[in-house]
């Protein structure tokens, strides 16, 4: 399959690596050694001194393009040049062995999940794609018999040709509408894990109300399985401090279990043995006797609301942050009836929910803080029971992104005393 991939990049004297971040270097690095002779040209607004930069796409054999970049808010058109990525140079010819994962929320909790099953039962496999891991950074390690778990995100999945052979689709919710041109352009972005299927391939999904989002004749798989409402089998207790599987995890879990042929006691040990990743309803500090949990990967409404639902005992939630025009009415009116006393809330995303809330809450305390190091502040004192940091926005616009906005609640947290 190396090779296969290797001839296909042969056929091309000069190649763009379009974007130069994980993936455009791990791309160049690839290219240092499996393509001597290509000659290779990075375009990249932050490697250049050149205003007119995107000109360097002029002339080019073949344009890899890094996920990160939008091409509908640049102005270019796909048709423009002869756009390819990573990820589909990678289903176009690893497919075979590709276990797929995407979905607006859960995907690194799940494919880290399936690939410590694949481990535990004694299978070669490699985690890799949005999870933090280029695929070519590892493939040198992949024989005929790996199964190669990819977390694929819809900036990976957009425009792409091929899926892989089990594709996995979480959920869907309102996103990432400052890179598409609608929600319909999102949507169909995440149908690229299933839409390029064989009758042959399998594809496992969790929507209550699949005909809101699916086109059945998108399906083409023999093998399509909805997990919405299935029994989990095995379910073990979790704890604040150990962390948490959504319901909906442990249905698809299950699923792939069967699919993967993975014994009972060696899944059953694989979720007995998880442990949350990190900014994933993560317990960071007991403090004064008030436990404080970083969920900064909560990034849509949706997610804010299973957070505080799977908690319980959240008397105080720290909510605010980039606004991408996703629509908070529904987080509102949870926060309005739910049991959480304390509502703190900071940035853009915060502010409209502040205004939103105001006036119509009797019995809570509404709290808008001009940043999160304020809002944490306020917790502390506020709060009796648990503080949940999740802010049901991006964050982009004070910080890199969620790790980076995780990392700064983890450490003002642990500098509160007692």
């Amino acid at each position: 399959m190396l090779q296969n991939l290797v001839s296909d990049l042969e056929r091309y004297k000069k190649i763009a690596i379009f974007g130069y971040g994980v993936e455009g270097k791990s791309f160049h690095a690839f290219a240092k050694e499996y393509l001597p002779n290509a000659n290779i040209v990075i375009v990249d607004k932050n490697y250049s001194d050149d205003a007119e930069y995107l000109q360097k796409l002029d002339g080019v054999d073949i344009v890899i393009k890094s996920p990160g970049i939008s091409l509908y808010t640049l102005g270019i058109s796909y048709a423009d040049y002869n756009f390819t990525s990573i990820t589909e140079l990678f289903l176009k010819h690893f497919s075979a062995q590709i276990i797929g994962i995407t979905g607006t929320k859960g995907k690194s909790t799940l494919a880290t999940l399936v690939h410590s099953m694949l481990v535990n039962a004694g299978k070669s496999a490699l985690l890799c794609g949005n999870i933090g891991i280029s695929p070519l950074d590892a493939i040198a390690q992949i024989n005929a018999d790996t199964k190669i778990v990819m977390e694929l995100s819809s900036h990976q999945l957009h425009h792409i040709s091929y899926s892989p052979h089990i594709a996995v689709l979480t959920n869907l919710f309102e996103e990432h509408l400052d890179y598409y041109r609608d929600l319909k352009d999102y949507y169909e972005a995440k149908f690229n894990i299933f839409s390029h299927q064989s009758e042959d391939d399998i594809f496992i999904y969790n929507l209550e109300d699949e005909s809101q989002y699916l086109n059945a004749a998108l399906i083409k798989s023999r093998f399509a399985y909805n997990v919405y409402g299935a029994k989990v089998e095995f379910e073990p207790e979790f704890t604040l401090e150990r962390g948490y599987l959504h319901q909906a995890t442990l249905q698809i879990a299950e699923r792939l279990a069967l699919v993967l042929n993975i014994d009972n006691s060696v899944y059953m040990q694989t979720i007995a043995a998880f442990e949350t990743l990190p900014h994933r309803l993560e317990f960071v500090k007991k403090v004064k006797g008030i436990s404080f949990v970083n969920d900064s990967i909560s990034t849509i409404p949706e997610a804010t609301i299973a957070a505080i639902k799977m908690l319980k005992n959240v008397d105080s939630v720290i909510i605010g942050g980039n606004d991408r025009g996703v629509n908070y009415e529904q987080l509102v009116r949870f926060l309005q009836t739910s049991e959480v006393q304390n509502i703190i809330l900071f940035s853009d995303t915060g502010e409209q929910i502040y205004t939103k809330l105001s006036n119509t809450l009797e019995e809570k305390n509404l709290f808008l803080m001009n940043n999160l190091q304020e809002s944490i502040k306020k917790a502390y004192n506020v709060s009796t029971n648990v503080v949940l940091f999740s802010p049901a926005a991006s964050s982009f616009n004070e910080y890199k992104n969620f790790v980076e906005r995780g990392n700064e609640f983890k450490k003002s947290v642990n500098q509160l005393k007692e």
